[in-house]
């Protein structure tokens, strides 16, 4: 970790410990803005080799710093919260400074400095599924691909680019950041198979990672590409919340409600279980679908993505307690 960063974390409450996820959490010195002073340890920093990302499980401030930006007067607030003296923080602006006119980057107090990841580009021998069929392509491998889609969810079509390539067992998905394709999921046509989807993107992405820019007050997070794309939402492409993803999805959230509607299997309730044993700052979803729906894109097919998002922004928690005794019911057996 840098020495600027090093500084920092200094200067952040003393009382720090980490969880098993990487973040390190203490009382949050930013509640009394808003509220009463935490003593429940709800504030959490994550920091890597050239950045930190705070946020407070209570009152939902959110900052930062990024090496090459000047220090944002709310990560200065932050600072002095914590007990930084004005030497201290002089001292910090210098440091900055410094490195800042070293490196001859350009610099920004508001601007999220988005460095490149490693990028995977969709191989050239894969086409649009939606092009291929206004071009009226004849191939046993494209209908072999539409029939399984249509019978699965038509609509897919409608909310992704899917693509196809000939000879191939299975579609695939492009995966986005700012607007630009940074690398793409297989899908298999097998939904018996082990490996129904193969991931080629960037460490720590999340599918329709876009829609956290968007001026809107929910976001649905879920597990797969699939019911990300079925409700408009996040797809974690996992069933836990991995350090690397847990900071792209709160230093990016636009101040939205992250709703978390796991799979109704035992990886959801996994997510979950992480969720309430972390304190994650999320609300979770639990609604009252038929016994036989699994996850958010098999409940679009039965009931529309209008309704179905009805029904998890009607029927989410927010309360740890309900959270669990909800989790109980939605999970059956499984204990919390």
């Amino acid at each position: 970790m840098h020495e600027i960063l090093e500084y920092i974390y200094d200067l952040l409450p003393s009382n720090k410990k980490q969880r098993s996820n990487g973040w390190e959490y203490f009382n949050a010195p930013c509640c009394i803005l808003t509220e009463n002073q935490d003593t429940k340890k709800r504030g959490n920093a994550m920091f890597s080799e050239d950045s930190f990302t705070y946020n407070c499980f209570n009152c939902h401030y959110q900052t930062g710093f990024t090496l090459g930006q000047y220090l944002s007067k709310k990560c200065e607030q932050l600072l002095r919260l914590s007990g930084a003296s004005d030497e201290q923080i002089k001292t910090l602006k210098k440091m900055i400074k410094e490195y800042n006119e070293q490196n001859n980057e350009e610099t920004s107090e508001k601007k999220i400095v988005y460095r490149p990841r490693n990028i995977r580009k969709i191989p050239e021998m894969y086409e649009s599924i939606n092009e291929s069929i206004k071009e009226k392509v004849d191939s046993p491998t494209l209908t072999k691909v539409l029939n399984y889609i249509v019978q699965r969810n038509p609509h897919l079509l409608e909310w992704s680019d899917l693509m196809w390539a000939e000879g191939q067992n299975h579609f695939l998905i492009p995966c986005y950041e700012f607007g630009e394709v940074v690398g793409y999921t297989l899908r298999s046509l097998n939904d018996y198979s082990k490996n129904k989807y193969i991931h080629y993107t960037p460490e720590g992405y999340v599918h329709n990672f876009d829609s956290l820019l968007k001026e809107r007050k929910y976001n649905i997070l879920c597990e797969g590409d699939l019911d990300a794309l079925a409700v408009d939402g996040i797809g974690i492409l996992s069933s836990e919340f991995t350090p690397e993803r847990l900071k792209r999805i709160l230093t990016y959230n636009n101040g939205q409600e992250l709703i978390v509607c796991p799979d109704r299997d035992k990886a959801g309730a996994k997510l979950v279980k992480q969720i309430l044993d972390e304190d994650l700052p999320f609300s979770v979803s639990f609604p009252n679908w038929s016994r036989g729906i699994k996850d958010v894109e098999e409940a679009t097919r039965k009931y529309g993505r209008l309704y179905t998002i009805y029904t998890i922004i009607g029927m989410r928690e927010k309360d740890k307690q309900k959270i669990k005794f909800e989790a109980m019911k939605w999970f059956r057996g499984v204990t919390f």
